[in-house]
């Protein structure tokens, strides 16, 4: 929690940093994202087979002026689901769904920011809370910390797709493909 703390503090000083330079920003210096897509395990558990599910997120964040940097907070549901018919030859319908609550820091480069097409590329860093919903065939509960590598578009600065690993234990290990909405951080007029 101190390293996700002192990173916090890292970038506040940059904020100030931008501001003292006196730049003038292309975008909005503030925008909120509301997301929802799809998952798929990552790595074996237990011989599970892999099924995809669903991942859900909320994200702030500041966007650096004059620089194509930006930073904010994400708050993600997202899950790794597997199914476990074959281990017991029943008919059932046997899954067990590793869902993973991540709160963590972002950072993305935008290589087009302010335009109607941008692509980007970040990552998030923080802390994953890990439980066992649906069927409990393997239960674990704990808490790891969170790495999620991720590249995506964003269309029309309101409609943003993104791929993300979410790598944060083993069996909770998750790749999404999102479609969010985004409000704010549109060019300034």
């Amino acid at each position: 929690m101190k390293k996700i703390i002192l990173v916090f503090v890292f970038l506040l000083s940059q904020t100030v940093a931008v501001y003292s330079q006196g730049k003038i920003g292309i975008t909005q210096i503030l925008e909120g994202e509301i997301r929802a897509g799809l998952t798929t395990p990552l790595g074996g558990y237990h011989d599970g087979k892999s099924q995809i599910s669903a991942s859900v997120g909320l994200e702030g964040r500041y966007n650096f002026k004059g620089t194509p940097w930006d930073c904010g907070l994400m708050l993600e549901l997202s899950t790794a689901r597997r199914g476990y018919e074959h281990l017991f030859n029943d008919g059932k319908d046997r899954w067990q769904n590793n869902r993973t609550l991540g709160l963590a820091l972002t950072g993305d480069y935008n290589f087009q920011q302010g335009k109607k097409i941008n692509p980007f590329i970040g990552t998030a860093i923080g802390v994953a809370f890990n439980d066992v919903v649906g069927d409990k065939y393997f239960p674990t509960k704990g808490t790891s910390m969170l790495f999620s590598p991720r590249v995506g578009v964003e269309f029309l600065h309101h409609i943003r797709i993104t791929t993300q690993f979410n790598i944060c234990r083993k069996g909770y290990n998750n790749f999404s493909l999102t479609l969010g909405f985004v409000l704010g951080g549109r060019p300034k007029k």
